[in-house]
């Protein structure tokens, strides 16, 4: 079994070693199903078949291109003016009109999903069965339309994925689960931001809404193969292919949330109650951080003026709403080096 294992990490440790160029040109269908050959229940996947599918039906769309293409030149103007924009509905009409891929309507309104079977998050499921998850059918778009030649990529929106083209010089957003009769779905940044109430700081810090390198998206999909491993109680496992995949997205909120989640909870394998490192001791931490945060002190923060002592009453600061200031202590007492624990143990 040990051996087995060091044998499908193999492939995975290959692509790591690849210079970002050198990934660039990695398809994303043999990335993908690397990276899921790694559980154990799908380590018998024939890439090259997936990989010869995927050529198969991008070559029948490019073929049906100049025909559909008279269509966007009749008018123009019901697709933006822009060729490309079209071509991506092409895609989108292609996977659900031809190839009958749609979503998983068993999934589309619920607010958590335990993903035990593998298969719903890597392409090998959305290719077998023709029904997909968010995650499948986007890289599902990103597949066919570099095949067909438009610079697209994946795109986060929290645990969330768009197909999302970028060229440069503009992008269009694609919602691949708008299926059944909605083949093609382009949202704004602003509506997508909004619909799923995403904050500006995910934008600004790189994780959402912008398509991913290639190096990202070999982290997106370590980051899958850990959500199915930590959905199956296998957290051991989960652990370094979070950390791995924050290694390679390092931005990215949702991998950040998951990895710490799994972490804290091994953490109690690894030291006792009272111990430093301890989940006990960590959630002691924090309220120890909570507790020196402006967001509870009067605006003259005696962490930054110690000659003002007073806090804020306990009711005021569960109504208090702006914490606009909570990055500012941050840098104050772990940059400053100014934190001091009251705990002595």
């Amino acid at each position: 079994m040990l051996r087995c294992q060091d044998e499908r990490q193999s492939a995975v440790d290959q692509l790591l070693a690849l210079s970002n160029d050198e990934l660039g040109k990695v398809d994303p269908v043999v990335m993908n199903l690397v990276v899921a050959k790694g559980i154990p229940a799908l380590s018998d996947l024939d890439i090259g078949r997936y990989v010869r599918m995927a050529d198969a039906w991008a070559a029948d769309l490019r073929g049906r291109m100049p025909a559909l293409e008279l269509e966007f030149h009749k008018t123009p103007q019901d697709w933006r003016n822009d060729l490309d924009f079209f071509r991506l509905g092409l895609v989108c009409w292609y996977a659900e009109m031809i190839l009958g891929i749609s979503y998983r309507e068993d999934q589309r309104n619920v607010s958590f999903v335990l993903y035990t079977d593998p298969t719903d998050l890597f392409l090998n499921g959305v290719m077998d069965t023709r029904r997909g998850t968010c995650g499948t059918l986007a890289l599902l778009d990103v597949v066919l339309g570099r095949r067909i030649g438009l610079p697209v990529s994946l795109a986060c929106i929290g645990s969330h994925f768009l197909c999302r083209f970028d060229d440069g010089r503009k992008s269009f957003n694609i919602e691949a689960t708008q299926t059944g009769g909605q083949s093609f779905s382009s949202q704004t940044d602003d509506f997508v931001l909004a619909k799923h109430h995403v904050p500006a700081k995910a934008v600004r810090c790189g994780s959402d809404l912008r398509a991913v390198t290639p190096r990202e998206m070999l982290g997106l999909f370590l980051g899958l193969r850990a959500r199915h491993l930590e959905n199956t109680r296998r957290m051991r496992e989960a652990e370094p292919d979070y950390l791995l995949a924050r290694y390679l997205f390092p931005e990215n909120r949702f991998l950040y949330v998951a990895q710490n989640q799994v972490s804290v909870q091994l953490s109690a394998r690894l030291f006792e109650p009272g111990e430093k490192g301890h989940p006990i001791e960590l959630a002691d931490w924090l309220q120890e951080v909570v507790r020196l945060a402006p967001w509870t002190r009067l605006p003259c923060d005696p962490i930054f003026n110690p000659q003002v002592p007073t806090t804020i009453p306990i009711q005021q600061v569960k109504e208090k709403k702006n914490v606009s200031h909570v990055d500012a202590v941050f840098q104050q007492i772990f940059v400053g080096g100014n934190f001091k624990s009251t705990r002595t143990s």
